[in-house]
């Protein structure tokens, strides 16, 4: 074989082993950078949990209030502390009429 043949088969050695060991690199490297992507990813995922919970929390919050404030459970309040002002104000005058008739006024108990 001839010394240029060598030199040239030499030369595309080392450039394949040089290309080769960059190619090694470049792997490792994008290895860390999916792992760091991956890692991203799942704190990600959990924030996004954490968010679908709190948002699931408000939206049951916000049905119960708006059963609370719907219409047909004010009406049903409203006409049930109606009657319990209409009960409170018939007490009232037979509590009036009580203390009326009793004036405040014992007569003496004699002991025996």
């Amino acid at each position: 074989m001839d010394f240029k043949l060598l030199f040239m088969l030499g030369s595309v050695v080392a450039s394949l082993s040089g290309a080769w060991a960059l190619v090694r690199s470049q792997v490792s490297t994008l290895k860390q950078v999916q792992e760091e992507i991956k890692q991203t990813l799942k704190e990600l995922k959990r924030e996004q949990d954490i968010v679908d919970n709190n948002v699931s929390v408000l939206r049951n919050q916000i049905k119960v209030l708006s059963d609370i404030l719907s219409p047909s459970n004010l009406e049903r309040e409203n006409k049930w502390k109606g009657g319990i002002n209409i009960s409170i104000s018939d007490m009232q005058e037979k509590m009036k009429t009580l203390q009326h008739m009793h004036n405040g006024v014992h007569p003496p108990i004699s002991k025996e």
